[in-house]
């Protein structure tokens, strides 16, 4: 992609049929020439003035309308390469396969400290577009022999984001292991904290628990952040729920919902409902159902994410209880928050199913609501199993329409 100034006039000669003696003329020597264009001496200015004079004189002559300039001749290829990063950093779309093999080529001939600052840049720019595996090799890539390890520590947490988008759980573990002894070397600090949080969501997610429980532990012991003991507190009553041990994870979410806010409650609440279905355990899940939707009502949500998936489990445990009306309800206003924030399609599909089954024939003008949004997402997955749930609902309520329907799935 690039040419040092010497390819670069060899190349220029050739395009043009311009022999050694022709460009030489009485300036230089074609042997000096010669070993300038197979890179045994370097191309000076002074030289290169010289070559491109003879050079615009022989294009001249032979009326071609082409030309070659001193600055773009001497120019390096790290020159080059740096000039190609401003240019593609500019632009909108960079994501084509054949940009990316220039990028590659492009860092290979620029200096370390450039390398790190242009790999940062293109993690910025790629995040940004939503190519997020693109943008996490790059922010890799930035971390190349880096020993300062403040930036190390920022570079992880933006890994942990991207791992978590991308649902790499073991990326995440081994790149804090890659780390790990440099890190407990270090201070404790509320960035360490975070990184270590966001590890042991990676080891629990991986199934790799009595790690994780320790950091937690440690966490809980060593945190003075009321906001984060909860945060970790809560992550250690959902690894005791994924393993298993409902017990402790009963008595996690339990302790954490004490005099807390409506909003911290209803969330500890709603993890109550999940383990009382879990279990299938009704007297639970009237108990906790109850509470959740008290606090949930008493005082809004304004993370959106938590809001979705309270309602959801609200939804879920309003069904199980055959309180239809609540669930339709808990349901619909989840699906109103998912797609406005362009949430999980798998959770998305997955309120529709259940809105499908407690439908009934008076629910006709919600169903229309939502159905062709269903449609849409089972096209986007691709996979037309769950869509069942609207044939279903239309043999139930108004199988007049059945056949209508089926058209939709040819």
């Amino acid at each position: 992609m690039f040419l040092s100034p010497e390819e670069k006039l060899l190349t220029f000669r050739k395009k043009h049929k311009i022999t050694q003696g022709e460009l030489v003329g009485e300036d230089i020597t074609r042997v000096f020439l010669g070993m300038i264009e197979i890179g045994k001496r370097s191309l000076t200015e002074k030289t290169a003035k010289l070559l491109c004079k003879n050079f615009n004189r022989i294009l001249k002559e032979r009326g071609i309308k082409d030309s070659i300039k001193v600055e773009e001749l001497m120019k390096t290829k790290e020159q080059q390469a740096i000039e190609f990063f401003k240019d593609i950093l500019e632009r909108d779309n960079i994501s084509s396969k054949e940009i990316i093999w220039d990028i590659e080529e492009s860092l290979y001939e620029i200096n370390d400290a450039d390398r790190v600052n242009y790999c940062l840049q293109l993690f910025e720019k790629f995040f940004s577009l939503k190519e997020y595996r693109i943008a996490r090799n790059y922010l890799l890539k930035s971390m190349h022999r880096v020993k300062d390890i403040e930036s190390i520590k920022e570079s992880l947490l933006k890994i942990f984001e991207l791992n978590k988008i991308l649902c790499d759980y073991e990326g995440s573990v081994f790149a804090y292991r890659r780390f790990k002894n440099k890190l407990e070397k270090e201070k404790w600090c509320e960035i360490l904290e975070n990184i270590l949080f966001n590890y042991s969501y990676a080891l629990i997610k991986c199934g790799e628990y009595k790690e994780a429980f320790e950091n937690l532990q440690l966490l809980i012991k060593k945190s003075k952040n009321d906001k984060f003991l909860f945060e970790t507190r809560k992550l250690l009553g959902k690894a005791y729920k994924k393993m298993g041990d409902y017990s402790h994870a009963t008595r996690e979410f339990i302790s954490l919902a004490k005099g807390k806010t409506p909003q911290d409650k209803a969330e500890a609440y709603s993890n109550m409902i999940e383990i009382a279905l879990e279990t299938d355990d009704i007297l639970l899940l009237k108990k906790f159902y109850e509470k959740c939707k008290i606090n949930y009502e008493a005082d809004r949500i304004q993370d959106e994410k938590l809001n979705f998936e309270i309602l959801i489990w609200l939804g879920k445990g309003a069904k199980k209880l055959q309180k239809n009306k609540d669930s339709k309800a808990f349901f619909m206003e989840a699906l109103m928050v998912g797609k406005s924030n362009n949430y999980s399609v798998e959770k998305r599909m997955e309120i529709i199913s259940e809105l499908f089954q407690i439908f009934e024939k008076s629910d006709f003008f919600s169903v229309q609501s939502i159905e062709n949004e269903y449609f849409g997402l089972l096209l986007d997955e691709k996979n037309y199993k769950p869509g069942i749930r609207i044939l279903e609902y239309y043999y139930k309520t108004l199988p007049s329409e059945l056949e209508n329907k089926f058209k939709m799935f040819k």
